[in-house]
């Protein structure tokens, strides 16, 4: 239901293992994402960027989506329409923390990544 409202295709799980997992979607150039955020350049923006990813660590990890700090949060590249990425979320239950990367599919490129603090 999250993804198709955003008009984002199902994501694909490329690998999985205990407290990590890579998956795969696709930015279409439909996905409301992009509306108005520039309006000459259609890029997701980073708060979209770490929304997704609070969405899959709840999807995936059975966690609240709720952030109580984040480090080290970097956006290095513009992720632009028809782009399709990989999420690479990796959980550590001792310390409630989620180490994330957005890269492109060939692993090439980075488009962001940090750290979060689960809970409250």
């Amino acid at each position: 239901m999250y993804l198709e409202k955003h008009k984002i295709a199902a994501e694909k799980i490329i690998s999985r293992e205990d407290n990590s997992i890579e998956l795969e979607i696709t930015f279409t150039e439909d996905c409301d994402f992009f509306d108005g955020h520039f309006p000459q350049i259609h890029l997701v923006p980073a708060v979209a960027q770490i929304d997704l990813a609070t969405h899959f660590i709840n999807k995936f990890f059975g966690k609240d989506r709720f952030i109580s700090s984040a480090k080290r949060l970097k956006f290095s590249a513009p992720v632009l329409p028809n782009n399709c990425v990989h999420y690479i979320l990796k959980y550590s239950p001792e310390k409630n923390s989620v180490n994330y990367k957005l890269i492109s599919a060939d692993g090439e490129k980075t488009f962001s990544s940090g750290s979060f603090l689960l809970g409250k």
